[in-house]
């Protein structure tokens, strides 16, 4: 199994959190359905909850690509436009 985990860091706008979230969930869910996702899940920081984190596992490369090209996940990029306070941050394993 050639396994690959991304860890994608986003920072909210103070005030932003509940919309991010409800975004969120729908990308969430979607990704979850995709064949090759073994799991998504969203962590919000209890000390800064304007900060977040989605830990990704896909089942491999070919999975983590459909991922990055499916509407769902587009969709969210155009989604949360004006409530991040800089850049998502993402690294892949």
């Amino acid at each position: 199994m050639e396994k690959k985990t991304i860890v994608a860091r986003a920072e909210v706008l103070e005030g932003k959190e509940k919309e991010f979230i409800a975004k969120a969930e729908k990308l969430i869910e979607a990704t979850r359905a995709e064949e090759g996702n073994i799991s998504y899940t969203l962590y919000q920081c209890p000390e800064r909850p304007t900060m977040f984190i989605f830990y990704e596992e896909y089942k491999d490369k070919r999975a983590m690509a459909i991922h990055a090209a499916s509407e769902h996940f587009k969709t969210f990029g155009k989604e949360i436009e004006g409530l991040l306070a800089q850049e998502l941050s993402i690294e892949t394993f």
